[in-house]
Formats: structure tokens, C-alpha cells, sequence
């Protein structure tokens, strides 16, 4: 009895796919193409959630890496600022730069 209920909790949670948990607790893993991480090559998005948040207050809604040829790569974040403003900020992958910045 116990075994199965290990079982259905277990098979419960991975349907969730961390969908319990808030969109700034979830973890973000570059992945290039193939499969390989990036992550050698890239600010870790946590440093780059921290700067903004020292920088905007609030949290972040959704952030996506895409790569803009010549190896380089941005991240594109969704941010709510502690003033209400939506924000979509894009940032330099390999430097944690910030491009540019719209919305609010």
C-alpha cells in the first residue's frame, strides 16, 4: 500500500512538471542546439535575475534564450518592476549586458 502511494505521488508530481511551482522559482538550463548546455558560455540567468531585480525590484514573468548568429546568443526576459510596469528586457548572454529595454 505504501509503495503505491509513493508511486501516485511520485507520477502526480512529475505530471506537474514544476507547473506548482512561481514562475521566478523555476530553474532555467540553456540548452543549445543538439542538446549541449550553454551554460559554460552564458550568465547564468539567476545572475542576471538578481542585477534586475537590484535594478527594477519585482520578479520575473518568462525569460527564453535565442541565438542571434556569429555564436552570440540573448536572453529575451519578461519582467514585472515593483512599480507595476511590465517590462521586456533583452540582455546580452555572454556578458549579462543590457540591449535594450520596452514596455511599462
Amino acid at each position: 500500500m505504501l509503495r503505491r502511494t509513493l508511486f501516485l505521488t511520485a507520477f502526480g508530481l512529475s505530471l506537474l512538471g514544476g507547473a506548482a511551482l512561481p514562475a521566478h522559482a523555476q530553474s532555467f538550463t540553456p540548452v543549445g542546439p543538439g542538446g549541449s548546455q550553454q551554460s559554460a558560455n552564458v550568465v547564468p540567468l539567476k545572475d542576471i535575475f538578481a542585477r534586475l531585480k537590484e535594478r527594477y525590484g519585482g520578479y520575473q514573468l518568462d525569460a527564453d534564450l535565442y541565438s542571434v548568429g556569429n555564436g552570440r546568443s540573448e536572453y529575451r526576459i519578461e519582467w514585472m518592476a515593483r512599480d507595476g510596469r511590465r517590462l521586456r528586457i533583452t540582455v546580452d548572454a555572454q556578458t549579462g549586458r543590457i540591449i535594450r529595454t520596452s514596455g511599462g
